[in-house]
């Protein structure tokens, strides 16, 4: 289907078919999933749908997208401790209990990200996922080392450490459900965390503003 580059693509139509997809995703997975189970859950007109997306994996792909800014814009850049911002990232990626719908949703991705090789759309929308997580974990790393609250190693090492943790893990919890060592591995990334810190208070504007 040829899509006019001149139509514009409002932002609350967007959210709604993001939603839609997620609903959608909840409910059959990945491989049961289609155009029609997304139109389904869409409360506009299933036209816009339908103008826009020819596929689910095309969808998807925009979806792993507005995923990916949402789990951004929840994790505190500012007014937090380094160590802090780290053990968020833990409990919003790595969460004590995960229920069903989520589940089902985290799942979806990961298939999509298993046909990565062999699509270069989804491959590519999972580098940039890979690539602003990195600059994120390097990022407060390297304020922590700069303010004293890490100990000195090299950001970009740490970043791909921390990052290749947090993959390895999300995979396996996908895999393995509920024999998965959940406690174990959530101990397993906080205690990199703790590798990191220093015995030295942080300086006054590097503290979280008084947050527990």
């Amino acid at each position: 289907m040829e899509k006019s580059e001149a139509t514009p693509r409002p932002d609350s139509v967007k959210r709604e078919i993001m939603e839609a997809t997620y609903r959608a995703l909840s409910e059959h997975g990945y491989e049961s999933l289609t155009i029609q189970a997304i139109a389904d859950e869409f409360e506009n007109s299933k036209s816009l749908l339908y103008y826009h997306y020819d596929g689910k994996d095309e969808l998807l792909v925009d979806f792993l997208d507005y995923a990916l800014h949402r789990f951004l814009d929840e994790i505190p850049i500012h007014n937090q401790h380094p160590a802090k911002r780290l053990r968020t990232l833990v409990d919003i990626l790595v969460p004590e209990t995960l229920d069903e719908e989520p589940y089902r949703v985290q799942l979806a991705m990961f298939e999509l990200r298993v046909n990565a090789p062999h699509d270069p759309a989804s491959r590519q929308q999972y580098l940039e996922v890979d690539r602003e997580l990195k600059e994120l974990l390097r990022d407060t790393v390297q304020q922590g080392v700069e303010s004293g609250a890490f100990v000195a190693v090299d950001p970009d090492v740490e970043a791909e450490r921390f990052l290749s943790l947090l993959t390895g893990v999300r995979v396996r919890r996908l895999t393995m459900d509920e024999a998965f060592p959940t406690t174990t591995a959530r101990e397993a990334l906080l205690t990199q965390i703790r590798r990191l810190e220093t015995d030295t208070p942080p300086r006054e504007d590097e503290a979280d503003n008084g947050a527990s």
